[in-house]
């Protein structure tokens, strides 16, 4: 067989082979009944890769800005952990870590509960700070430490493309909630676009990290636009469970978090200052309960993030469900569709399986899927409808429950009112739901959108 005969029969196999799967994949998708799901999926890589090859402008003065100044936060810190260790510690060194908390300072070990091996990771550094208080400060300019590293080397340094543009490389398949994960591009540069942070005052040391979104801004002549869905996760939980006060709450406006939380502390100030409530820790603490809960989280797992006791979490789970009772039912049916198929399914068809032993990890995955997936359907359809039916705007990043993008300046109010149209999906639950898009513009940048 000649060189060419063995190439044709080489390539024409691929074809072939190619073809035969896609046409047995597709009698699958038909015979489970996820057509609809999977036809989607297909077409939003047209609107995904337009974004990927366009990419956002940086300001490259400010970025040089972050870096000078996270690099001068770093050198404080580092010469304070010297100063009272007596010698240089490199937070990022498992080996150096371990060696002063297990050693030198004689603390009992902490493992990881997956490998069974010393961790000193942050989850093991509160339980540190939890038990042995005089370490706190110590823990808290480590963190710092850490944080700061992060941000300079994930964020600040990450490499921009020939043209000043950052961009990176969406995987629409990169989760099993469909949220899309992000890595740097095909030529090393870019990276994970997906959790840029806002920066900000850590509320327990002097730590203030900058807004890295302001690096990101519009092309010229144009607003960068930023748009998030109101309280998302808890309305899918709120319908799914079809807990109708709670739904009557959200109908009227209300948030049941502020509601429910002023009932059990009876405190009616929760919101006195801030209309939304985030300035009182209250609200904060039930929030963070509340979602915990909703993703059946356990008392025991949860009362270590809200500073409250065991016993203390397991009474405020028992009068939340006494309160919510629908919650708590529609957590039973997750249990037994997962344990009598093996699978949970979203409001879009959309469905989870597990391969793996049901047990309680099984449950709380299919319970956070549902939220989670919706949240992520229903984001990429207002991705999807704004690359087809607005081709004014641009859609630069997704950001797993929220859009970011640009529009000409002079579209002002038109193009803010189509965005929010086209992002306003009505889900089709026996009540219909829609979520409430909130939209935040700015002609500077997307860290100053407002």
């Amino acid at each position: 067989m000649s060189f060419d005969d063995r190439l044709w029969q080489y390539n024409c196999s691929d074809t072939v082979i190619t073809l035969e799967c896609y046409e047995r994949i597709q009698n699958n998708i038909d015979a489970m009944g996820l057509r609809e799901p999977a036809d989607f999926q297909q077409v939003l890589f047209s609107a995904v890769l337009e974004s990927m090859l366009r990419g956002v402008r940086i300001d490259v003065a400010r970025r040089g800005e972050y870096e000078m100044l996270l690099l001068d936060e770093l050198s404080r810190r580092e010469a304070w952990l010297t100063r009272v260790l007596g010698h240089p510690l490199n937070p990022r060194s498992g080996k150096q870590m371990q060696s002063l908390f297990y050693g030198d300072l004689r603390q009992r070990v902490i493992t990881k509960r997956a490998t069974g091996n010393p961790t000193l990771d942050d989850s093991a550094l509160a339980q540190l700070g939890e038990r042995e208080p005089l370490l706190l400060p110590l823990i808290r300019k480590i963190q710092e430490v850490r944080s700061i590293g992060v941000f300079l080397s994930t964020f600040v340094r990450m490499p921009l493309d020939y043209d000043g543009r950052m961009r990176t490389s969406f995987n629409i398949a990169g989760t099993e909630t469909y949220r899309f994960s992000s890595s740097e591009n095909p030529f090393g540069n870019g990276g994970n676009l997906e959790n840029l942070p806002k920066g900000g005052t850590d509320d327990d040391s002097d730590l203030d990290l900058p807004n890295i979104r302001a690096m990101f801004l519009p092309d010229l002549g144009n607003d960068f636009f930023d748009i998030d869905l109101s309280k998302a996760d808890l309305r899918i939980v709120y319908w799914e469970a079809d807990a109708k006060e709670g739904k009557a709450m959200l109908k009227e406006g209300k948030d049941p978090y502020i509601e429910l939380a002023r009932e059990y502390f009876r405190d009616p100030t929760i919101n006195k200052y801030r209309e939304d409530g985030t300035d009182n820790p209250k609200y904060k603490m039930f929030k963070s309960f509340a979602h915990a809960t909703h993703y059946l989280g356990s008392a025991r797992g949860i009362s270590q993030r809200i500073g409250l006791t065991v016993h203390e979490t397991e009474k405020t789970q028992k009068w939340y469900f006494e309160r919510v009772p629908e919650v708590q039912k529609y957590q039973e049916r997750v249990k037994n569709e997962l344990t009598k198929r093996r699978y949970v399914e979203n409001i879009f068809g959309y469905r989870w399986y597990c391969f793996d032993r049901i047990d309680d990890n099984a449950f709380r995955q299919a319970a956070a899927y549902i939220p989670q997936s919706s949240v992520a359907c229903l984001i990429n359809r207002g991705y999807y409808n704004i690359f087809k039916n607005l081709r004014e705007v641009q859609v630069l990043l997704q950001v797993h429950d929220s859009l970011a993008g640009q529009f000409p300046s002079h579209l002002g109010d038109w193009a803010k009112r189509r965005v929010v149209e086209e992002c306003s999906i009505p889900l089709p639950y026996d009540d219909p739901l829609t979520i409430p898009v909130g939209i935040a513009t700015s002609p500077v940048s997307w860290g100053a959108c407002r």
